[in-house]
C-alpha cells in the first residue's frame, strides 16, 4: 500500500490516494485520463484514505450485474454524508479538503469497484474546487463546439460517433467535468479515456475507426471501446461549448426537432446531469452554492436548447448533424 498524487491536468485539483496498491492507483489514473505519480511529500491536495474492511458486506458482481449498474446509497447526519455501495462505505464531511473509504479487501483487486467508490470524494473534490461532474458529451462539429446532456440510453454515444462521421471531433460521450479555466472561461474535459459504443451505435462510425474498436465488458451486456492514442485524430482533450443541447430521443420523428430552453431549465437539466447529487443537501451549502454558480455562469453566457433526435440520425449522421447545427446556429444568432 502506498500514496499517489493523481493531476488532472486542466484543473488545479490534486487527489491524493491514501494507502493504494499501486496497480489499482494506476488504473484508476489511465481510466481518468491523468497524470499520477508518488506522493511522498505533504500538499493541499484533496485525500481519500482507503482502510481495508474485512467485515463489510460484500456481494460481488456476476456477469449479468455490472459495476456500473451498482447504485450508491446515501445517508447524511449533520455536516458529515456516508455513500454506501456493496462491499463499500464512504464518509466526508461539508468544506474538508478528505474523505475516508472502507472497502472489503476483495474490491481492492477490482479497479473498476474502486473507481467506482472513488465517484462520491471525486464529485465532493471537484465541487470544492469550484468545479462539477456531468453526465454528458462534448464534441465539436463543423466548428460549434456542443455540450450535449441526456439520460442514459438517449443517444450521447451515437451523437457522438455520428460527430466523427461528420468529419468532427469528441471529448467525450459520457463522463465530463466543467470547470472555470484561467482566462475567465468555462471548459469540460474528459473524465473517461476512451469512447464506449453499443452495438447500435458501431455502424455510425466511419470503418476505418471500426476496425479499431475492441470489445469490452460481460457478455451480458458489452460495449466497443474505442481508444483514445489509437484514434487520437478523432479526439480533443477539451473544449468551451457555445452551446447546450438537452437530447432526447423521438421515435414518432425521422429527423430532429430543437426548442429554445429557459434558464432554469437548462440548469435543471445540469442538476439532473451531476454525477454527486448528494452535495445538493442542505448540510453541504458550500459545495451546493459553488455549484449552482458555475453552473448559473454557463447558462447566461451559452444558449440552451432541447434537441429531439430521430431514427435519421443511425441512417445518414453526417447530413443530419449538418443540418443540426446549421440550425442551432441560426437559434444562436436570432437569440443573441
Amino acid at each position: 500500500m502506498s500514496d499517489f498524487l493523481l493531476g488532472l491536468e486542466e484543473l488545479p485539483l490534486r487527489l491524493r490516494l491514501q494507502g493504494f496498491h499501486g496497480e489499482t492507483a494506476r488504473a484508476i489514473a489511465h481510466q481518468w485520463h491523468c497524470s499520477i505519480r508518488a506522493a511522498d511529500t505533504d500538499t493541499d491536495a484533496y485525500r481519500v484514505r482507503l482502510t481495508a474492511e474485512p467485515h463489510l458486506p460484500l456481494q460481488p458482481p456476476s456477469p449479468a450485474r455490472l459495476p456500473r449498474q451498482i447504485r450508491l446509497r446515501t445517508r447524511t447526519a449533520g455536516a458529515s454524508t456516508e455513500l454506501r455501495m456493496s462491499g463499500a462505505r464512504m464518509r466526508f464531511t461539508s468544506g474538508h479538503p478528505d474523505a475516508k473509504i472502507e472497502i472489503h479487501p476483495r474490491l481492492i483487486r477490482h479497479p473498476g469497484l474502486i473507481e467506482l467508490a472513488l465517484g462520491g470524494p471525486l464529485g465532493h473534490a471537484l465541487a470544492l474546487g469550484g468545479a462539477s461532474f456531468l453526465h454528458g458529451a462534448a464534441l465539436v462539429v463543423h466548428g460549434l463546439p456542443i455540450l450535449a446532456l441526456g439520460e442514459a440510453g438517449v443517444g450521447k454515444s451515437t451523437v457522438a460517433a455520428a460527430a466523427i462521421a461528420a468529419g468532427g471531433a469528441v471529448v467525450s460521450d459520457d463522463s465530463l467535468v466543467l470547470y472555470p479555466t484561467a482566462s475567465g472561461g468555462l471548459a469540460v474535459r474528459t473524465l473517461r479515456r476512451n469512447l464506449f459504443l453499443r452495438e447500435g451505435s458501431l455502424r455510425v462510425l466511419p470503418r476505418a475507426l471500426r476496425l479499431l474498436l475492441r470489445r469490452v465488458g460481460p457478455s451480458t451486456d458489452f460495449r466497443w471501446e474505442l481508444d483514445r492514442q489509437a484514434a487520437a485524430s478523432v479526439f480533443r482533450p477539451t473544449l468551451e461549448p457555445a452551446v447546450l443541447c438537452v437530447l432526447r430521443q423521438d421515435r414518432r420523428l425521422k429527423g430532429f426537432r430543437i426548442a429554445p430552453l429557459s434558464q432554469a431549465s437548462a440548469l435543471t437539466s445540469l442538476l439532473a446531469a451531476n454525477g454527486s447529487p448528494h452535495l445538493l443537501h442542505p448540510a453541504f451549502p458550500g459545495e451546493q452554492q459553488r455549484l449552482l454558480d458555475l453552473w448559473s455562469r454557463l447558462t447566461s453566457r451559452i444558449p440552451a436548447f432541447e434537441l429531439r433526435v430521430g431514427s435519421a440520425l443511425l441512417d445518414s449522421p453526417r447530413d443530419l448533424l449538418g443540418d443540426i447545427v446549421t440550425r442551432l446556429r441560426e437559434r444562436i444568432t436570432e437569440a443573441s
